[in-house]
């Protein structure tokens, strides 16, 4: 009668071990969080063809880590979720902070924040996106000479956001 109840305690405790436990709360890589900022760059001689960055250093300021682009017409850099804008150097034709020819873009926004699940938590979405540069006076040492946001509301990243024309 004792073993009966011991082997029926220990069966139960088990049973309800295996069927009590959850799935990995891991987010499914096909799960669209928070999308990047996509920035397509242009020719400003000829305004309909992309062109290529060669060696473009991008570095958000009060951060020490950079982002280099290596021959591309297009990028994708992220904005601050817990900021209403965020601040990059363009450092082209350079593969370090000195050297190469600088801008420096100011990106302004309001966030949206909504709950995907558990596993992925919240994604931010951004609205009202606005790009300027920060110093407006063309010099030897800037490069961009025009930006175009094309998409106000930034709610994924299979289409661009803004075009930079050099």
């Amino acid at each position: 009668m004792k073993k009966g109840l011991v082997y029926g305690i220990i069966s139960a405790f088990v049973a309800l071990s295996i069927y009590s436990c959850e799935r990995d709360d891991i987010c499914p890589e096909a799960t669209v969080t928070t999308p990047k900022l996509v920035i397509e760059f242009f020719d400003a001689n000829n305004p309909g063809n992309s062109r290529n960055v060669n060696d473009l250093l991008v570095r958000e300021i009060e951060k020490d880590t950079a982002i280099l682009f290596n021959s591309t017409s297009t990028i994708a850099i992220p904005l601050k979720t817990d900021a209403i804008e965020t601040k990059y150097i363009f450092n082209i034709n350079s593969q370090s902070e000195s050297g190469g020819l600088i801008d420096t873009l100011n990106f302004s926004y309001a966030t949206v924040e909504t709950y995907l699940n558990r596993a992925c938590g919240f994604k931010a979405d951004f609205i009202d996106f606005r790009a300027r540069k920060e110093s407006i006076e063309l010099d030897e040492m800037n490069w961009i000479r025009d930006i175009q946001v094309r998409e106000t509301t930034i709610d994924n990243e299979s289409e661009t956001h803004l075009y930079l024309f050099y």
